[in-house]
């Protein structure tokens, strides 16, 4: 596998209209990149992370992607929907129990935590991401938090035991890998869920929809995406009961371990 580029994409007037509203004090800037490194580790990126992932050359392997995360991601959700706030509690509303552990996998800099956090004010929470970068942001927004724990971890190999959470949660993951990588994630995502356990999973595309006409931001795998049975892939993995529920220009699906 080689990291891909988004060759022929060039921004367009909905580029231009979110990045207009971006601030560049919303920003992070402060972060000691090196320190961070030393403190959550640094274990190699896998190509497709680094991949030109948002048009930022290096993708998730660089503090660049970190810093403009945030005001940018509120940006694109604002474009589209309202508050980004809003739907990331969407996902959480379709879960139907009360986990006691939950795994949050790809948390980027954090906000898909955040909102199972407003969920489950009393759940032991494990928020995990291959980028220390982005996690050099998400930590800062728990520091205070005895309950969830933030690790820098490649989601294709999870250093957890079988059966250790009740609820495995990714958000805006699956459209940044290639096919063959899925797969792994969700068989691994399969193994670390309790027999009876949920399944939760939040993508920001539609096929046909708006948002890809023209798409804002080049995603180097859209089309392995794109092309992706996601129901056959929940089951092949091990989840039944797979509910789909759609909202603006993305959807959500969630499912129970069996």
């Amino acid at each position: 596998m080689a990291v891909r580029t988004t060759e022929g994409w060039v921004p367009n007037e909905t580029t231009a209209r979110i990045g207009a509203r971006v601030r560049v004090e919303d920003m992070v800037q402060d972060i000691d990149w090196d320190q961070a490194l030393l403190r959550l580790g640094n274990p190699p990126m896998p190509d497709y992370v680094r991949s030109s992932i948002h048009g930022i050359e290096g993708g998730y392997s660089t503090p660049i992607a970190a810093a403009t995360w945030d005001p940018v991601v509120k940006e694109i959700f604002a474009e589209y929907l309202e508050s980004e706030e809003e739907q990331r509690d969407l996902l959480t509303e379709q879960v139907t129990g009360t986990p006691r552990r939950l795994l949050d996998i790809a948390c980027g800099t954090g906000e898909s935590t955040r909102a199972w956090r407003r969920r489950y004010p009393n759940a032991e929470i494990t928020a995990i991401d291959v980028s220390p970068y982005m996690l050099a942001v998400a930590e800062r927004k728990f520091a205070d938090d005895a309950h969830t724990f933030v690790r820098c971890i490649n989601a294709e190999k999870l250093p957890f035991g079988d059966a250790t959470f009740d609820l495995v949660s990714a958000s805006l993951l699956f459209h940044e890998l290639p096919s063959d990588v899925s797969p792994r994630i969700l068989r691994e995502m399969r193994r670390v869920c309790r027999p009876g356990g949920e399944i939760a999973v939040m993508e920001p595309f539609l096929v046909g929809g708006k948002a890809l006409k023209p798409i804002a931001f080049p995603e180097p795998y859209l089309k392995d995406y794109l092309s992706t049975d996601w129901d056959a892939a929940f089951r092949a993995a091990g989840f039944g009961a797979v509910e789909k529920v759609e909202y603006g220009e993305g959807w959500i699906r969630t499912g129970t371990a069996y």
